[in-house]
């Protein structure tokens, strides 16, 4: 199983989103430049008809500008602090590689971010289909039914858990298929599964009639046979090199 993670793509749109925001401060300097100069050499003196659509235009101008900048530095932090990989994305990797022994024909991409997609923590893409992946080191003690998450106090009293990482991957799946349909992949089945990096103790996780399969690391050697791994073969090799070209981008 080759594990990667499409880290020239990220540095690419790291760059592009750097581009956008220099272009957004330049503008905003620019307006704020503009404004100051129409306000210290009027071009409308007041009691004309248009002096108050001027005055309209320079505040604008000015709150424009501003607005712009604080968009444009934005834009600049999230550039840096841009997430170029997923080490407990990476942790499970490991672990699919050692405990299931794929072969090359299996591709694992973790921190996969794409424009069209959004942020998916890992997906495996192989001969079964595709497999998307919800990778949380959350610890503590949790109830699954359905798509609704219990999780136990410290003095035993359950109470909603303020998260679902079973909607969070569903919304996943879902932004794939779309994504893999409008490039005319509308065939290759997605899957889904939810990841909790630490064992018991440190983790305790309870299901019941789960919506997507709730799985910890030792559990991951067989906890798929039943999903995504029922069939070794719904995609030719082809077929399956094709999406992992188109998702890893």
């Amino acid at each position: 199983m080759r594990n990667i993670v499409p880290a020239r793509s990220l540095a690419r749109r790291s760059r592009n989103l750097m581009l956008g925001a220099v272009v957004l401060i330049a503008l905003g300097a620019v307006g704020m430049v503009v404004s100051l100069f129409l306000d210290t050499v009027p071009l409308e003196v007041a009691n004309t008809p248009n002096f108050d659509l001027y005055q309209l235009t320079v505040g604008a101008l000015w709150w424009l500008g501003i607005l712009f900048i604080i968009l444009g530095t934005a834009l600049i932090i999230r550039a840096f602090t841009w997430k170029r990989d997923n080490p407990i994305a990476a942790q499970i990797g490991d672990v699919l590689a050692r405990e299931l022994n794929l072969d090359d024909r299996y591709v694992y991409i973790r921190n996969l971010s794409r424009m069209a997609i959004g942020y998916v923590d890992a997906v495996l893409i192989g001969p079964p289909g595709v497999l998307v992946m919800r990778v949380t080191n959350r610890g503590g003690t949790y109830f699954n039914e359905g798509s609704k998450w219990l999780s136990q106090k410290d003095k035993g009293e359950w109470k909603p858990l303020s998260w679902s990482p079973t909607e969070e991957v569903a919304e996943d799946v879902e932004k794939i298929r779309e994504f893999l349909q409008a490039r005319n992949f509308s065939q290759i089945p997605v899957f889904a599964v939810v990841v909790f990096t630490e064992d018991q103790p440190a983790t305790r996780v309870t299901t019941e009639s789960p919506v997507v399969p709730v799985l910890q690391p030792q559990e991951m050697t067989y906890g798929l046979d039943h999903t995504y791994f029922a069939d070794h073969n719904r995609l030719d090799q082809p077929t399956v090199n094709k999406v992992i070209k188109t998702l890893f981008g």
